[in-house]
């Protein structure tokens, strides 16, 4: 079983940072019980609670004042490790300097990383002083901090909060940011500072920093946790830029503990059941362990409602949360904790972070670069995605954690990384002027949209494939057919198996032999083979023990010599001749000896292969 039992430690309304047995008497107390990782405070109100070179290189002070002489960090780690708690270090403050103190010593120093607002005061929200967190060198600044916890700690993971990444949607209108927003729109931002455009644009410039914060952090330390405490989405999209609903989109996040710090059971209910429905599909609910309120201010949570709202959790397959905050479980004779222990956490359980881990993207990401190149060899566009595709009519497919999207040929998104699949455009070779759409998914719903990103129609059938010569292949009650652009089913299901349209001829299956049908739903070619392929350049390779060609009225023009055959381009096609590949032309005469351990179909000119360990390209042979 693996959970999530955090308690965030404070410094605020809090002692147990003031000394070393303190510290020791909270993390032995926290594992009696139940709890397996902890999360304490190491940035807030513009000093660290550890010794940081950074802010002694950057502003001549240390450390908190108040633990001068001390490392509490380290002495945390020391005394959780000792009775198997998990440490996850927690950049309060993220991107605010200072509370109620006028931007405190760090914009005193630094006035050049002053947020404003419309007026060009410093910015202030909640009585909350911020830096500005679009400026490129307080991003520095604040990623040189967490780099400086990763490679000097033995922890499990960073977290962020409701101020990081974060700016009040107040701000942005520094002279910088209105000169970008006015490059990219020709015109300047607008005086609401909640216009739609105006909120997300900010927004996405703070996504592409988590982007950025995540590749550094698992570059750096592969095994951490990215652990986020954003305000609730959308709320805190809208008030402090958060769009934490793409950062789950985009696997920037391995826990996420969105601050549900409801009073009732009703309303923490209703937030939990539209987080599931609205923000977290069935595959990044393992993400969620919500933050849950115990005390603040005069408010004490009950023993009830806390049980309550995690055996809530259990019961919609939450597996964990984070209470706010550690004197809450102290209070009225350890009340709140003895309940935990006696219930929910009466087992212990293994903070797990191998299998958070593997629930993520830091695979994806660990020495994968993605880029495009021209047919001299040279990079025309490098690429922050988890996955990209070749381009087809003028756009590629990439992917980002859960989401799919396409790409220009300036390496651009059109749209948004929206869909959950995605398929590739496709062109008619015959019929150049019909519609180009391709197929999406969107939750359980199939649509199809044009190169523009705009949805031409939705499915109502199990859809399958992308157009092709103005057809595509659905499913229905188990069986294939074809529709049109229309949506119209044209050909109906009635076969096994069914592909794309390729010159004309559609390779199907019935009764477990393939054949070739027409656009009509006419079979062609018989089925009578074990595999096929679609036809190009007139010939399609098929199977029957070996592979082998024929033409467009079923006769064998190459014999069934190969283990494998691809299809024909450039007039080539890679075969496998016993354990290794070369090229044959339209004739099935050897062009390259099979001495190669892969190789690909020729596209202008040039096609991959593989030679031992590495790929490289090789041109078409002259004629």
């Amino acid at each position: 079983m693996t959970e999530t039992r955090g308690v965030w430690i404070t410094t605020t309304d809090s002692q147990v940072l003031s000394s070393q047995q303190n510290i020791a008497t909270a993390m032995e107390f926290l594992a009696q019980h139940g709890f397996n990782v902890v999360f304490p405070v190491v940035w807030n109100n513009g000093y660290t609670n550890y010794p940081s070179q950074i802010m002694k290189d950057n502003f001549g002070v240390e450390i908190n004042p108040r633990f001068l002489g001390r490392d509490p960090l380290a002495e945390l780690i020391i005394e959780a490790k000792r009775v198997g708690l998990a440490v996850i270090p927690w950049f309060e403050y993220g991107f605010a300097s200072s509370y109620n103190q006028n931007g405190g010593h760090i914009l005193r120093d630094k006035p050049q990383w002053i947020a404003r607002d419309f007026s060009g005061n410093l910015l202030k929200k909640n009585n909350f002083e911020w830096m500005n967190a679009f400026d490129t060198e307080v991003q520095n600044f604040f990623l040189s901090l967490v780099l400086e916890v990763v490679k000097k700690y033995d922890i499990q993971g960073i977290q962020g909060d409701d101020r990081m990444p974060a700016l009040p949607s107040e701000g942005g209108y520094d002279a910088q940011t209105v000169e970008r927003y006015t490059q990219q729109f020709h015109q300047n931002p607008p005086q609401n500072h909640k216009e739609q455009q105006w909120v997300q644009w900010r927004a996405d410039i703070l996504t592409n920093f988590l982007n950025r914060f995540y590749r550094e952090i698992i570059q750096t330390n592969p095994n951490l946790i990215i652990s986020s405490s954003p305000s609730l989405y959308p709320w805190g999209l809208n008030e402090y830029l958060q769009d934490s609903q793409t950062w789950t989109d985009w696997g920037l996040i391995d826990l996420i503990h969105p601050q549900l710090y409801r009073r009732t059971f009703r309303e923490y209910q209703d937030l939990i059941d539209r987080l599931l429905r609205e923000q977290f599909t069935p595959n990044q609910q393992s993400l969620l362990a919500p933050g849950i309120l115990l005390k603040i201010g005069s408010y004490r949570i009950s023993a009830q409602l806390l049980l309550q709202k995690i055996q809530y959790n259990r019961d919609r397959g939450i597996k964990g949360e984070v209470l706010f905050f550690y004197e809450g479980l102290r209070e009225n004779n350890d009340e709140l904790a003895q309940a935990l222990s006696s219930s929910h956490y009466a087992q212990p359980v293994a903070f797990e972070t191998t299998t958070i881990k593997t629930r993520g993207f830091t695979g994806d990401r660990l020495g994968v670069s993605y880029s495009y190149i021209n047919v001299s060899g040279e990079t025309v566009s490098q690429l922050s995605y988890d996955w990209v595709d070749d381009y087809s009519q003028g756009l590629a497919r990439v992917r980002m954690g859960f989401k799919w999207g396409y790409i220009n040929p300036s390496g651009q998104l059109v749209g948004k990384l929206q869909f959950d699949a995605a398929e590739p455009f496709i062109q008619s070779n015959i019929e150049p002027s019909s519609l180009v759409l391709a197929l999406v998914k969107i939750g359980n719903e199939s649509r199809y949209i044009n190169t523009s990103g705009e949805t031409v129609f939705r499915c109502p059938y199990d859809a399958v494939t992308s157009f092709q010569e103005g057809l595509a292949v659905v499913k229905f009650l188990d069986k294939y057919g074809y529709i049109d652009t229309s949506g119209a089913m044209v050909i109906q299901p009635q076969f096994d198996e069914a592909n794309l349209f390729f010159a004309g001829l559609a390779v199907v299956k019935l009764n477990g032999t393939y054949g070739y049908i027409d656009t009509t739903g006419k079979f062609i070619i018989q089925p009578q083979f074990e595999q096929a392929q679609a036809f190009s350049q007139g010939l399609a390779a098929v199977k029957n023990h070996q592979w082998g060609y024929i033409n467009p009225k079923g006769e064998t023009v190459i014999p069934l010599q190969f283990v494998i055959a691809e299809s024909f381009s450039e007039n080539l096609a890679a075969v496998k001749v016993a354990d290794s590949w070369g090229y044959i032309d339209l004739t099935g005469k050897t062009v390259i000896q099979p001495i190669l351990d892969q190789a690909k179909p020729f596209r202008e000119g040039f096609a991959s292969i593989k030679q031992g360990n590495r790929w490289g390209y090789i041109k078409i042979p002259a004629t």
